[in-house]
């Protein structure tokens, strides 16, 4: 009997200490399900701030592209102000400098920036203290009204001189080396005999308005 009551107790304990191992067991598992969880939670949400501050910094990036008129003579037009006798000027430099011929001076917008945004040549002449100002076929061209006071062409003569004003100070001179009546065909500047303007030779054409056609000087830098 006291054989069996020993058998008997041993194998309760094997039992408890079974339970408890298991107990033990489930215990640890639940433990260690849950650090994985968290493990998974913290790593998401890094990934998720790691995509976030990404996202941010592409975003900053972003350059305004925008070229309408407006934003073109906003970043481009320059004006300078000085100080003379007490008295403070402000000189605009249109978008490429400040043209001086004789008695008229004028700021240049150059109409190959505004051709980009739709605004036309026509624009540029009706405003107030602008002329335009473009390349073509290798040429520096510089337009704008007679009643604007660009009619100081028809009173140049060969020699006289004029000036292109940056607004770094630097300046460009050129000589005129002839002047011509002609017409404004659109695609060319032409003389009476339908000879275009742009070849000859210069290194810059100014011109506007005359009697029925238009009023074309050449330069060269002088």
């Amino acid at each position: 009997m006291k054989k069996f009551l020993t058998v008997l107790f041993c194998t309760f304990v094997f039992l408890f200490n079974d339970i408890g191992v298991a107990n033990s067991n489930t215990i640890d598992k639940a433990k260690l399900d849950e650090k994985v969880s968290i493990k998974y939670e913290v790593e998401a949400e890094n990934e998720e701030q790691e995509t976030t501050v990404e996202e941010q910094t592409e975003d900053s990036t972003i350059v305004d592209t925008s070229t309408t008129a407006e934003y073109v003579e906003e970043v481009n037009t320059v004006n300078e102000t000085y100080t003379e006798n007490y008295e403070t000027y402000s000189v605009n430099y249109g978008t490429y400098g400040r043209l001086y011929v004789s008695w008229y001076d004028v700021a240049l917008y150059d109409y190959n920036v505004y051709t980009e945004s739709g605004a036309s040549l026509q624009e540029l002449v009706d405003n107030y203290d602008s002329a335009a100002f473009y390349t073509s076929r290798g040429r520096l061209v510089i337009a704008d009204h007679d009643t604007q006071g660009f009619s100081v062409l028809t009173g140049l003569s060969e020699g006289s001189t004029a000036y292109i004003q940056f607004a770094d100070g630097s300046t460009n001179w050129y000589r005129l080396i002839r002047k011509e009546k002609g017409y404004n065909t659109g695609p060319d500047l032409v003389d009476t005999a339908g000879n275009s303007f742009f070849d000859m030779s210069s290194d810059l054409i100014m011109y506007t308005c005359y009697d029925d056609g238009i009023m074309v000087t050449l330069w060269v830098l002088a």
